[in-house]
């Protein structure tokens, strides 16, 4: 094996590291997004698993939500959740404030009876809340994640997340074009349930699917820069082999501006592997250079290397070359 000079190691760890650093940024999706059928507020399980061969899926619809951050089940809709298979979601996970509790009303919640969540719009740290995922040793991870989006907004946006990585961004301009622009109630347009039935028809009510098509996320933080984001029956699911379902549209990654990145930033930590990357190669680069400097002062200097070699090479003269086989005379007592 080649030895690694000091020189090759340094660049060998600025090389890591830039290659660590470079990931932050890169977006590993797609994510595909889709839209069940109008009046839709939450998947059937069996639209929802297809032919899986492996699915576990939960829902969440608020009905028993006191307000506040807080830890859900997903088994207040359909469930096949137990105690010892299941997946749990942080909602407020990182200190989230600016987000409150809604009864039902014309804007939102789920069959026109269950309190939802809201986060106010604006540029402050707190316009978003995020919802941390765990789960159960047998669910590899989460790959689905959907919601009843009401009264949508071309503000409303979501961001998902896997180890504090961010995969990918949703724009809700995209699902407004895809859905069609409201004129009159129908369809898409108003609020689907009674007792709200056609009111606010000049806003889209639409039940929202995103399938992690590559991997899984861990994290999902919904914010707005503007007017609220009002959702319901947020739903998980680990589906294996991954089907699609729902009406695909074009949801391409659409990061916010710069500085509001910078202020819902604080919801999600970065995660430490640069800095972890970094300790570890300046630990190898320490040892490194101690074992040569060991190593340098054991040896003897070049001209007393040479000088031994020729001292052992006179003392053991070989006798088929017509040499004594004892020590040469040279160096005899």
């Amino acid at each position: 094996m080649a030895r690694l000079s000091s020189t090759g190691l340094i660049g060998f760890t600025a090389a890591v590291i830039l290659t660590f650093g470079a990931g932050q940024d890169a977006r590993a999706g797609p994510i595909t997004a889709t839209y069940l059928a109008a009046g839709a507020q939450s998947p059937t399980p069996a639209t929802l698993c297809g032919s899986a061969t492996s699915c576990f899926y939960g829902t969440e619809t608020f009905s028993g939500w006191a307000g506040g951050n807080f830890k859900s089940s997903f088994n207040t809709g359909a469930s096949n959740f137990n105690a010892t298979t299941f997946i749990k979601g942080d909602y407020g996970a990182n200190g989230d404030t600016n987000w409150k509790k809604v009864a039902a009303d014309v804007y939102g919640g789920a069959n026109g009876t269950a309190p939802y969540p809201v986060v106010s719009g604006g540029t402050a740290p707190g316009s978003a809340y995020s919802v941390k995922f765990t789960s159960s040793a047998d669910i590899l991870g989460i790959n689905y994640f959907g919601l009843w989006i009401s009264a949508l907004d071309a503000s409303n946006n979501l961001q998902f997340y896997t180890n504090g990585q961010l995969l990918q961004t949703f724009a809700s301009t995209d699902l407004q074009a895809a859905l069609g622009a409201c004129s009159v109630a129908g369809g898409y347009c108003g609020n689907p349930t009674p007792p709200f039935s056609g009111q606010n028809s000049k806003e889209q009510y639409a039940y929202v699917n995103f399938f992690n098509t590559v991997g899984y996320f861990d994290q999902v933080l919904l914010f707005s820069t503007a007017a609220g984001f009002e959702s319901s029956n947020h739903s998980v699911a680990y589906i294996n082999p991954l089907t699609i379902s729902g009406t695909t549209f074009n949801a391409p990654d659409r990061p916010p501006s710069a500085a509001f990145a910078a202020k819902v930033a604080i919801l999600v930590p970065e995660p430490a592997t640069v800095m972890l990357v970094f300790t570890a190669l300046v630990v190898l680069l320490f040892r490194f250079h101690r074992r040569r400097a060991a190593q340098a002062a054991a040896e003897p200097a070049p001209d007393a290397k040479k000088h031994r070699r020729r001292r052992s090479r006179s003392r053991s003269r070989p006798a088929q070359f017509g040499w004594p086989a004892g020590p040469s005379s040279r160096f005899s007592a």
